[in-house]
């Protein structure tokens, strides 16, 4: 692989910028124990579209792509462990 080109550094920004879209977000329902507003639908979809996203990138060997999304889902999966796991506890 030859060294990056502008636009992949543009791209590993649009990576960061991807990623931390969802940081609040997965604080504040660790910190608050709180997910009750977490849609479980949202969160499907949103797998569905990451997880799309990631083999694309994968089959392309788009760097970029794949980075993003590996985190988005990795974000998303730790949403859907707090929802089930937090989730539990409030009905009890």
């Amino acid at each position: 692989m030859e060294g990056l080109q502008w636009i992949d550094y543009l791209g590993l920004l649009g990576v960061f910028l991807s990623s931390i879209t969802f940081v609040p977000q997965v604080y504040k329902a660790w910190t608050t124990r709180s997910v009750g507003d977490l849609s479980a639908w949202m969160l499907l979809i949103l797998m569905g579209n990451v997880s799309t996203w990631l083999v694309y990138g994968i089959v392309k060997s788009d760097l970029s792509l794949i980075l993003a999304n590996a985190i988005i889902m990795g974000l998303t999966l730790l949403m859907v462990y707090m929802k089930v796991s937090f989730g539990r506890k409030a009905d009890k």
